[in-house]
């Protein structure tokens, strides 16, 4: 079929698109034709590349026919270690096209969560949706609207949002378990990630990874975990289940779920014990010195006044006068250990305070918790403390989305300060995921300045706590698929939803988090612009420049343009930028020797991606050993957790799914979600060359749990508790633990028989993840079930 661009979008507007939806009139296996077609005119080659989201952040070389994407291949990196793609996004050429694609501005005519819209012109979309901030701006201010935004939109707006001083949610609660426990230790930001370049592994000893399927999640970063096995280094993977990493370590240890910090408390037991810790390196980069006050558990200070430490310092045991002095005085020499008397005050250091703490935790007490053996935890702490570099990491699954993963991360800095592996070539602690860590990260780029009088308001609570705590919002601005993948219990956040003045979706697809929404606005795909120039990162120690690969399809627009048209409408567009080209001419509008030679200019001449002038070797971070602490140290020692006995990492039981809940009488199971390679959360849900390998959503059992609830491989089964249900497909997994569940995360409802995957998931939070750098964080797989014969 000759299908001209006109005809393909005006096809779009008859039949099931009637409601703003893909009726699927057109799909690509009626006009693809072989690639390689020799002299077509028509043809030609774009460049892009992929958004965050799945952390692989691939660039493509797009082939372009009669208007249409026909083929996407990997762009050729300076570093030819990235020019590589994985099955999704060479499925995005069909995704472009997917029949669930949003086509027209969409206006609700039923009940929030019902998904009855009927199609409007963008010019009331914009007006109806500028005139309601306007209105709420007026009379409760513009911290009355809340912008929340999903992991995969690069583009997150951030204009419309300082202008109407909107509060804004970036994946708040999402992730940061482990890093509000870890970043107190370090300083580092964000999500808690590793200071150390994957690429680095080939240089390691050991590399552990707890709860970290870096082979499906990340699966562009593949060949690093291959090439240090190829190096020499020792991989273990520690996971409740025998993972697809797993299978490829040397070593695969399984867990009982949401044990992993009595692991981590018994391997820093083991080595204060054993002495197998660096004395030199505690005494030098870490607040292991300091001295805790016997009267309030503070840290003792020169004075009492509430000065920072470069004021107010932190008082360390000085050896050399046998006196307290300020821990930043030149010649001190710390003492490492000991009780003292200052001021008619008893003290102690740090690490004499850890030793006594951790004497509790030793691996034969540890054992009985995480049901792995006792030599098996000995061995392994010798091999981590004693075996030469070693990096310790962990994905955003498992012990991340268990109530206790603060103490996780609190322990695995202990764990890195104890070894001297922070700053060490082969070392390395922190998430293990995404190659987040490069040298880019060294470079500030350039913003887009706006008046003073512009900024957002502080965000007040995370979303999922204003589900049901007084707090200001009444709209919601939603960008993406937020409302079923950034809360659990998702019954509870359709009754604060339906309660809103307002809730508006922008995102290209007809996703879970439409049907609540009162107007949506379809933006296109990463590939669609009416821009030359249209995005821009730095990415893997690169700069990558995004170009139009193909006009935006139906009547969709990007995000940069609705910007642009609600800051028109509200009359504040002069303040923007008026094409993409010329905020990223802002963003590289700056000085910085990485960025020497690259300009949009350059960047075009060689295929849109140019390696950064940084360092040809792997990124290390902290080996200056200064950290973006308030002492300028490692801080193992956290003294906001001290109200809640917290400031030394100390075991606590998960909150729902701990043995001794009598709740396991009636749910008996752990109920937890994954990532595969097939999708990213919940995007390629929708591509239907995925669908061909992962063609519906199953909740995986172990053969042993559903034989004796007398279930049959593919039977349909309700999973329930007392937050809600789902119906859905079982499917026997060995390699699952007995006595859990897991399902893959972000199938949206309409592909499910009944229910959201989300109805389950426990919402409950601790006390003192208040007081942390990230606040409350969702425990999702700190939930038990119950799953029976449907």
């Amino acid at each position: 079929m000759n299908i001209s661009r006109r005809n393909f979008i005006r096809g779009g507007a008859v039949g099931a698109a009637a409601l703003g939806l893909s009726g699927g009139l057109f799909v690509t296996d009626k006009w693809f034709r072989p690639v390689s077609a020799a002299g077509d005119s028509e043809e030609r080659v774009a460049y892009t590349y992929h958004p965050p989201g799945c952390g692989g952040r691939c660039a493509y070389k797009c082939t372009v026919r009669g208007g249409k994407l026909v083929k996407i291949e990997p762009n050729d990196w300076p570093d030819k270690r990235y020019s590589l793609i994985c099955t999704r996004g060479l499925s995005e050429v069909q995704r472009v096209y997917s029949p669930e694609r949003l086509q027209t501005p969409l206006k609700r005519v039923g009940e929030r969560g019902e998904g009855k819209f009927v199609p409007i012109s963008w010019d009331e979309a914009i007006t109806t949706v500028a005139d309601k901030f306007k209105d709420l701006q007026s009379k409760y201010g513009g911290k009355s609207i809340l912008k929340i935004v999903s992991t995969n939109v690069e583009y997150n707006m951030p204009f419309i949002s300082s202008l109407l001083g909107m509060q804004i949610a970036t994946e708040a609660s999402i992730d940061v378990g482990m890093a509000n426990g870890f970043e107190e230790s370090t300083g580092t930001s964000p999500f808690g990630y590793a200071q150390q370049e994957i690429t680095d592994w080939v240089n390691s000893k050991t590399v552990i990874l707890i709860s970290c399927n870096i082979l499906e999640t990340t699966v562009a970063d593949s060949q690093f975990f291959f090439d240090a096995k190829d190096a020499g280094a020792k991989i273990i993977v520690i996971d409740p289940n025998y993972s697809t990493t797993a299978t490829k370590a040397d070593q695969w240890i399984p867990i009982k779920p949401g044990t992993d910090p009595a692991l981590l408390l018994a391997m820093i037991n083991h080595i204060l014990e054993n002495g197998w810790y660096q004395p030199d390196f505690l005494q030098k980069n870490t607040s292991a010195p300091f001295l805790i006050r016997s009267d309030n558990q503070k840290l003792l200070r020169q004075n009492d006044s509430t000065d920072g430490p470069d004021k107010n310092p932190f008082m360390v045991w000085d050896e050399l006068s046998n006196s307290a002095q300020p821990y930043n005085a030149a010649g001190v020499q710390p003492k490492l250990e000991g009780e003292f008397t200052i001021n008619g005050i008893n003290v102690k250091t740090v690490m004499s305070a850890l030793k006594e703490q951790a004497k509790q935790y030793t691996p034969a007490w540890a054992a009985k918790i995480t049901e792995i053996p006792e030599q098996t935890i000995i061995d392994l702490t010798q091999q981590y403390a004693k075996g030469g570099p070693a990096y310790l990491g962990w994905g955003f699954g498992g012990a991340e989305k268990i109530s206790n993963s603060d103490i996780f991360g609190h322990a695995a800095s202990i764990l890195g300060g104890l070894t001297g592996n922070f700053g060490r070539v082969g070392g390395g602690v922190g998430n293990a995921l995404f190659h987040k860590s490069a040298w880019n990260l060294l470079v500030t780029l350039g913003g887009w300045p706006l008046p003073p009088q512009f900024k957002p308001a502080s965000l007040e609570m995370p979303p999922t706590l204003m589900r049901n705590h007084p707090n200001s919002v009444k709209a919601v601005f939603n960008l993406g698929n937020c409302f079923q993948q950034h809360m659990a219990n998702l019954n509870l956040t359709e009754n604060w939803l339906k309660q809103l003045d307002f809730v508006v979706t922008v995102d290209a697809f007809n996703n879970a988090s439409v049907a609540y929404s009162d107007i949506v606005l379809p933006i296109g795909s990463c590939f669609e612009s009416k821009y030359d120039i249209t995005r821009f990162q730095l990415n893997r120690n690169h700069a990558l420049l995004a170009e139009k690969v193909i006009e935006p399809l139906y009547e969709s627009k990007t995000d940069f343009e609705i910007e642009q048209l609600l800051a028109a409408k509200l009359g504040l567009d002069q303040y923007l930028p008026k094409t993409p080209e010329d905020y990223i001419r802002a963003q590289l509008n700056v000085k910085h020797p990485y960025l020497t030679g690259i300009t949009i200019e350059t960047l075009k001449t060689n295929n849109f991606i140019m390696r950064l002038n940084c360092p040809t070797v792997p990124c290390i971070g902290h080996q200056d050993q200064k950290y973006k602490t308030p002492s300028g140290k490692l801080e193992i020692y956290h003294e906001k957790m001290v109200d809640f006995k917290q400031a030394l990492p100390a075991y606590e039981e998960p909150v729902e799914v701990n043995s001794e809940n009598p709740l396991r009488q009636k749910y008996p199971l752990q109920y937890a979600q994954y990532r595969s390679r097939f999708h990213v959360h919940s995007q390629f849900i929708n591509a239907l060359w995925v669908k061909q390998y992962y063609p519906e959503p199953r909740v995986e059992i172990n053969p042993l749990d559903a034989k004796s609830r007398g279930l049959e491989n593919g039977d349909l089964v309700e999973v329930f508790n007392d937050r809600g249900k789902m119906k859905v497909r079982c499917k026997f997994m060995s390699s699952l633990r007995p006595g859990s569940v897991r399902m893959e995360e972000g199938w949206w409802p309409k592909y499910m028989p009944e229910g959201s995957f989300q109805n389950l998931s426990n919402d409950t939070f601790q006390p003192r993840h208040m007081k942390q750098k990230y606040g409350a964080f969702i425990p999702y797989y700190d939930t038990l079930v119950e799953v029976k014969k449907a």
